[in-house]
């Protein structure tokens, strides 16, 4: 037996070295998929139609009532974040709009604002009082 130990002792730091190897190169693997085919974190555009309820430019955010946004959700009331925030000053309630909605894990926003159409001018101010005030906004 001890001759069987002995020839297996110059041996033990060769298997221990290779065991090493083995567990560091174990941890230091990349991920198992390239980075190219991790979508998850990149940003998803949606097109947006839909109509101005109210604006916070305070907040930078719209309440928009959106028609149905394939892939995405039904139509409902929701508070978007704009993007730049300089295009709140063009919008008004009643507005009709069309836009980007993007979508990253966590947060979503609109770019891309259009108006599509203004909203008429309320029925007991002249039309050119209207935009007087639209403009001081």
């Amino acid at each position: 037996m001890p001759s069987k130990l002995n020839s297996f002792l110059p041996r033990l730091p060769l298997l221990f070295l290779w065991a090493l190897l083995a567990f560091s190169a174990a941890c230091n693997r990349g991920p198992s998929q390239p980075a190219a085919s991790n979508s998850s974190t990149a940003a998803k555009r949606y097109p947006l139609k839909g109509k101005v309820v109210s604006v916070d430019k305070q907040a930078q955010k719209a309440n928009i009532e959106n028609e149905p946004i394939p892939g995405l959700m039904d139509p409902m009331l929701m508070s978007y974040t704009v993007q730049p925030p300089a295009k709140l000053n063009e919008l008004q309630p009643g507005d009709s709009i069309a836009a980007d909605v993007v979508v990253e894990p966590g947060k979503y926003w609109l770019e891309n604002v259009q108006v599509a159409a203004h909203a008429p001018p309320p029925a007991d101010k002249p039309p050119a009082a209207a935009e007087k005030d639209r403009r001081r906004q």
